[in-house]
């Protein structure tokens, strides 16, 4: 893993990383570092509260993952409380679009593929975070895993 990162920074090519909890630390100076909630606990072997009931906690939390693995973006989702970014000293807090959930499944697949996408067209942390966000809501309005909507993406992107 190390060396597949060192290799992409080498030319120039961004690393986005969803971590699960084998190799979790595994992933030092990758680009974009996307756990949930529940990696980051399980993978720093922390425990603290929400951002929105123990923000000292998560942020502290955060900041040691980035102490570890100095990715250049830290981007947590958080469930129903929404999603979490940082990029140097910028930390953006967003909150869950108000939708009606029918599915969770793929909501984070689908958060990696537009923050990949992002990171891959220079857009910075707060826009990545929005935009990953808006995605990653909208599949959960359907059953099962399914395929971010392309034009509905890019509609609901335009009220932002």
């Amino acid at each position: 893993i190390s060396q597949c990162i060192a290799r992409a920074r080498e030319r120039g090519v961004p690393t986005v990383v969803d971590p699960k909890k084998k190799n979790f630390l595994a992933y030092r100076h990758c680009t974009l570092f996307k756990p949930n909630l529940k990696e980051l606990r399980e993978g720093l072997k922390l425990e603290f509260g929400t951002p929105d009931v123990d923000r000292a906690g998560f942020e502290a939390a955060v900041a040691r993952l980035r102490e570890v693995l100095a990715p250049e973006i830290v981007l947590v989702t958080l469930s129903e409380h929404g999603v979490f970014a940082q990029q140097a000293e910028e930390k953006t807090y967003l909150p869950a679009h108000l939708r009606t959930i029918s599915d969770v499944s793929g909501a984070g697949d689908t958060v990696i593929s537009i923050a990949a996408c992002c990171v891959a067209l220079g857009q910075p942390a707060a826009f990545t975070a929005a935009l990953a966000n808006l995605g990653g809501g909208l599949v959960c309005e359907q059953v099962g895993v399914v395929p971010i909507e392309k034009q509905r993406l890019l509609a609901e992107a335009a009220k932002l």
